[in-house]
């Protein structure tokens, strides 16, 4: 009943050898085989402004992301300065 279906693969096809090849034939590097899909480069000269996009969208979530650790730095930072302040004004205290 909840059987997947899962699509053909339409990337990888296998293939089967008749016979394994003579040391004879392997002379030949194999020639090398064209990529369909364009690279980044490819899609950055066709459209700069996606590119542009895509760089200060990335640089707003890191600047976002080490605003966030710093601001959690100095706030765990005052944090420790206080609490030690309060535990040396409870030691004088219970000095009296």
């Amino acid at each position: 009943m909840f059987k997947p279906k899962y699509p053909t693969a339409d990337t990888y096809t296998p293939t089967t050898l008749a016979h394994a090849p003579a040391a004879a034939e392997r002379t030949e590097a194999p020639a090398p085989t064209h990529n369909s899909r364009p690279g980044l480069v490819d899609l950055a000269r066709h459209n700069p402004a996606a590119a542009v996009t895509g760089v200060v969208a990335t640089g707003a979530v890191v600047t976002s992301m080490f605003l966030a650790v710093a601001i959690t730095a100095l706030a765990l930072s005052i944090s420790g300065v206080v609490l030690l302040a309060l535990v040396r004004m409870l030691r004088q205290d219970t000095r009296r």
